[in-house]
């Protein structure tokens, strides 16, 4: 599958320059879309990010999406509100309230999921958090378009952008809203701009995130999630953690290191929210390949539980980061 020429080498860190790069883990198999291979992931000392090393050239690198579940519609992602129950039902009321998506429900509904933060935190990222008001909403690698589809919903005007042409032709025919394969295919400003799990599949995230910048109206926000290598997981499952995702995970900075980036590019106002629940598949999935690999596993349900009720105090403590970062008005 891979031929000379499709791997490269780093010469230095893609978030902070440093070109010394310690070895963390050697002999990394893809378990999620079976990628021949083994990969190894080395260390910058000097940011703390997590890098593989050798990695797939951009021009190579579409061979480890041949299989991905972004190329499938979004018909889970959307529908897990729907159907009946009172969780449900107060979790539908909330949108309404706060997204304007749906039908408003009874208010005492809305100070239920007020008063279960858990919920709320887990709805508010199920929307990345938008703002009031509605306007131009850009979503960075949308895969099958389920963001794009709830974004609409609530009134915003959305561009999606999916280099993935299986991914991106499933979010055209879901969607029904722009679809573009390349960042250079969008023109106009944004008043926001997403990206769910797409920082760590680039080569290079400081031109990227600088592109986000130059796109954005003044006064204009980043939302941005991607895997907490700092988080409870990762210090469970050492190289049997899922997010790492050999080949496809190709950078993944600590929060220290995603914040000077972000403020190197010219964001201000650089925050990062707390993720609420939603570790459990990630868990789940570290569990399996740790059991797969011959190695101790947790049992996933007081664990994901633990992660959850720490990632709905600490933005921190969970298994992603969260973080959105402002351009400002001057």
């Amino acid at each position: 599958m891979w031929e000379d020429g499709d791997l490269e080498r780093l010469r230095a860190c893609p978030v902070c320059g440093n070109e010394r790069l310690l070895n963390a883990y050697e002999g990394l198999i893809d378990l999620e879309e079976d990628v021949p291979g083994t990969w190894s992931m080395v260390e910058c000392p000097g940011c703390g990010s997590l890098l593989l090393d050798p990695r797939p050239t951009p021009a190579a690198l579409p061979k480890a999406y041949g299989s991905y579940y972004t190329h499938q519609p979004p018909l889970a992602e959307n529908a897990v509100l729907q159907g009946r129950g009172l969780l449900k039902s107060i979790a539908r009321a909330y949108l309404a309230r706060r997204y304007r998506i749906g039908v408003a429900g009874p208010k005492w509904m809305v100070l239920l999921a007020l008063l279960a933060w858990p919920l709320r935190q887990q709805l508010d990222y199920h929307l990345r958090h938008l703002p009031r008001g509605g306007g131009r909403l850009l979503d960075l690698g949308c895969g099958s378009g389920g963001f794009l589809q709830r974004a609409g919903e609530a009134g915003w005007e959305v561009v999606g952008v999916e280099p993935d042409p299986t991914a991106a032709g499933v979010a055209r025919q879901s969607s029904h809203v722009d679809v573009h394969a390349s960042l250079d295919d969008v023109s106009g400003l944004f008043d926001v701009i997403t990206m769910a799990h797409v920082l760590e599949h680039v080569h290079d995230p400081r031109v990227l995130l600088a592109d986000c910048y130059s796109r954005l109206r003044p006064g204009g926000h980043l939302w941005v999630a991607t895997p907490n290598i700092s988080g409870p997981g990762h210090h469970l499952y050492s190289d049997a953690w899922q997010p790492l995702e050999t080949p496809r995970h190709l950078v993944m900075p600590p929060p220290l290191a995603l914040a000077s980036l972000l403020r190197d590019v010219g964001f201000d106002e650089v925050r990062f929210l707390k993720r609420g629940r939603g570790s459990a598949k990630r868990l789940r999935a570290s569990r399996e390949r740790a059991m797969a690999l011959g190695r101790r596993s947790w049992m996933v349900g007081p664990l994901a539980l633990m992660v959850d009720l720490a990632a709905s105090l600490s933005a921190f403590a969970g298994e992603e980061l969260v973080v959105t970062a402002t351009r400002g008005v001057r």
